[in-house]
């Protein structure tokens, strides 16, 4: 049967797909500060070094490259590709571009919470009361407005072995003698609240060059150590962050 020239014909899936693929390619350019003559596939790659993007969407995207390639290389009637993209094609590339032009921010992931933190000078069952009450394993610990350490449940648990084991009490009551039994990594990195989850994630996943992988992410208001946490984001949080970015 001839097609009637006058149904409207429905939109070809090839055009959000290839606005969807320049969106990506304009983003990574400016983003690397690539030349023009950087092809896709090596700013999908330096980008997936540089944690810019997950090893999946980087996986994807190179794929994507191929049908891009078969798109705009293919044969065309009636000014149409013939090459077209399947539907859940255009929605898996059109939502990671969502994501590299607007990420998430770790903040609306998560949400706020009340953060309990304390001085040197107080009294460590305070924490150890919370620690029976709740989930909570990390507590800022703050003189004046500046941020000092992090206490942590490790710390605590080291404290612990140590202190009974020197004649079977525990004999240190402040927080600041209990901190004395912090590790190196018994850290914490500050980012602002406008932190993305992506940037969250690689805070806590990805090791400094001494190695070292900090226990939280602190987030304030503009991530400086002078300043209150609006939240603590730990080693519990991460699925929650990688369901996001992925």
């Amino acid at each position: 049967m001839k097609e009637n020239s006058s149904t409207p014909r429905s939109p070809n899936r090839a055009i959000p797909f290839l606005a969807a693929f320049n969106d990506i390619e304009n983003h990574l350019r400016n983003e690397l500060s690539a030349r023009k003559s950087d092809g896709f596939s090596w700013m999908v790659r330096l980008a997936a070094r540089k944690s810019l993007i997950s090893d999946t969407h980087s996986e994807a995207l190179q794929a994507f490259a191929d049908l891009r390639n078969a798109i705009s290389h293919g044969t065309y009637r009636d000014h149409r590709p013939i090459a077209e993209p399947l539907p859940e094609t255009v929605d898996e590339i059109s939502r990671i571009r969502d994501l590299l032009l607007d990420p998430p921010l770790a903040l609306n992931v998560l949400g706020p919470h009340q953060v309990q933190s304390f001085s040197p000078e107080d009294d460590v069952r305070q924490a150890l009361g919370i620690i029976r009450q709740s989930t909570i394993s990390q507590f800022p610990i703050y003189e004046g407005d500046t941020f000092r350490a992090l206490l942590t449940t490790n710390t605590i648990a080291r404290w612990v072995a140590a202190d009974l084991d020197d004649n079977d009490h525990l004999d240190a009551r402040s927080i600041g003698e209990v901190l004395d039994f912090a590790e190196d990594n018994d850290d914490a990195v500050f980012l602002s609240r406008q932190a993305t989850a992506r940037e969250v994630l690689e805070e806590l996943t990805v090791p400094d060059r001494s190695g070292r992988l900090p226990r939280a992410v602190l987030i304030t208001e503009h991530g400086r150590r002078d300043q209150r946490p609006i939240r603590v984001i730990g080693g519990s949080d991460l699925a929650f962050l990688l369901e996001a970015v992925e």
